[in-house]
This record gives structure tokens, C-alpha cells and sequence, in this order.
């Protein structure tokens, strides 16, 4: 592993120092728990608002929304950024929307909706993911989250339960897809067209079995998790994001201007018996 990740860097190293941010250079931030010592945090609050001012500064913030959009025809000198987070934690709440209110980023909030309605098993199973206490999983409430849709705030479904859909029957993603959207809209009062996949890797975690049944139940545009920019071409419910996970700042930059890109084109067309060598923990979920 120690030699994997040395490799990573110096590879995105090497491609920084060639890559030029393209002037439809669209990219989507996925961010999780940010909390100042959290171990499964993104980051802390005090690096977040380091992200959020080189952000401001270097690129266009737009919302998760937006971002097939640009790609397919906004133009600048600039790349398109679009920030997420992803399960619903209270720190983002506590934390990240008053950095992202200070700054003026707008931002997508992906809620595991079973967590918001303090279902047990679904705690319980949020808590074995990230091997940790009750506590530092704790949700938002409904009025946080409410909160931060009338802050123009986008809320959009991360399933009900955080579930692996592509080992679910489909009966069973369906039911994932369309419970958490309904109550989504039933407790916001307003339409949910947006969803992220858990996990979200393609082949490993959602299918286009998947994608077909997010249409069925109403979403409009759904977030992955592949290492690349987005493409003008790219499926709608299948947008590419970069998980952040304490991310330096020369990571970070990495990342918008293009040095992470490969990792993108290994996550949707290396072999899964290779990837289950390399990255075994993605089979596990």
C-alpha cells in the first residue's frame, strides 16, 4: 500500500506539471463528515475553508446541477467547480454551511435518509461503515437540513440506507431510490431530482440496471464516484466526482486542473478482477 500511494503521487506529480485547466474544465468535489478530529472526517473546518478560498479564487463555483451543463457549452478561463457531501452528518451543519454561507459557495447536501429519520439498522449500519461511535455519526435533523435548502442549499437522496445497489435485486434498489426521494419531498415540500450512489463506483456499485431504475423513480442527474473531469458526453445519471479526503492543497489542485484523471479512466475500464487485487475494499461494501 505504501508503495501504491508513493506511485499515485509522483504520477500526479508528473501530470500536474503538464496538465492546463481546459476552458470547459468541469469538476465535482465529493466531501463527507467535516469535523476539527473526526477520523473519518474529508476534512477538518479550518482545511475546508482553505479549499473554499483556493476554490474561490481559481475557479467558478456552480451547483452539482449545473455541471453537465457547463461542460456541454459554458466557456472560461477558469475551471467549474462544483461542491457535495455525501451521508448527512450534523457537522456539516455545524461546520461546512456556515464556511460555505461566508464564502458564497453554493453547495449539494446528499442525505442517507434513514439516517435523517433515525432508523436504528440504518445507524447501525452507517456506524459499522465508518467503524465508529453513535456520536460521531450523528445526523442532521429535518430542520437542519431544512435550513439549508432555504439557505438555496441543493438537497438531493443518498439512498435510504447507504445500501451497495449494485448487489441489491432491483426490486430492492428500486425501493432504496424511490423511499428516500419521497420522503425527501414529503419533508422538504419540494421536488428531489438529484442522487448520489453510495459508495459510488461504477460496476463495483451501481449498474446501468441502476441508472435505468433512478429514471423510473424520477431523478434527474445522479453523482458517481470516478477520479475525472466531466465530459460533455457523460450519461446525466452518472456525473463523475472526486472523493476528498483531507486533500492537501496541491492534491486539491491536482484534482480541478486534470493530474487525477487517470484514475478515472482505471476506475471505469480496468479489469474487476485486477481492481479486486488492487482495491479489494471496494468489493466488501
Amino acid at each position: 500500500m505504501r508503495v501504491k500511494g508513493w506511485m499515485k503521487a509522483m504520477l500526479c506529480r508528473l501530470v500536474a506539471r503538464v496538465c492546463r485547466p481546459s476552458e470547459r474544465r468541469v469538476v465535482v468535489l465529493c466531501y463527507h463528515s467535516i469535523h476539527p478530529q473526526k477520523a473519518f472526517s474529508s476534512a477538518t473546518p479550518e482545511l475546508l475553508a482553505q479549499h473554499l478560498v483556493w476554490l474561490k479564487t481559481h475557479c467558478r463555483l456552480i451547483p452539482f446541477s449545473q455541471a453537465l451543463q457547463a461542460a456541454q457549452k459554458e466557456r472560461g478561463d477558469r475551471p467549474f467547480v462544483a461542491v457535495t457531501f455525501d451521508d448527512g452528518y450534523a457537522d456539516n451543519y455545524e461546520y461546512a454551511f456556515p464556511l460555505l454561507r461566508q464564502y458564497g459557495v453554493p453547495a449539494t447536501f446528499f442525505v442517507t435518509v434513514g439516517m435523517v429519520e433515525r432508523d436504528p439498522g440504518v445507524l447501525e449500519r452507517v456506524q459499522a461503515l465508518r467503524g465508529a461511535s453513535l456520536k460521531d455519526i450523528r445526523p442532521l435533523t429535518w430542520q437542519q437540513v431544512r435550513e439549508l435548502c432555504d439557505a438555496g442549499m441543493t438537497i438531493g437522496s443518498h439512498t435510504w440506507s447507504h445500501a451497495n445497489l449494485a448487489r441489491l435485486a432491483p426490486e430492492e434498489s428500486r425501493e432504496e431510490l424511490r423511499r428516500s426521494r419521497e420522503v425527501l419531498e414529503d419533508r422538504l415540500g419540494k421536488a428531489v431530482r438529484v442522487l448520489a450512489y453510495p459508495f459510488g463506483k461504477p460496476r463495483r456499485h451501481f449498474t446501468s440496471r441502476t441508472l435505468e431504475l433512478a429514471a423510473e423513480v424520477g431523478y434527474q442527474m445522479a453523482a458517481a464516484v470516478v477520479f475525472r473531469g466531466v465530459n460533455a458526453v457523460d450519461p446525466a445519471l452518472s456525473i463523475p466526482r472526486f472523493f476528498v479526503t483531507r486533500d492537501s492543497m496541491e492534491t486539491l489542485a491536482g484534482k480541478v486542473i486534470g493530474a487525477w484523471d487517470w484514475l478515472g479512466w482505471w476506475q471505469e475500464r480496468g479489469p474487476l478482477w485486477l481492481a479486486r487485487l488492487v482495491s479489494p475494499e471496494d468489493f466488501k461494501v
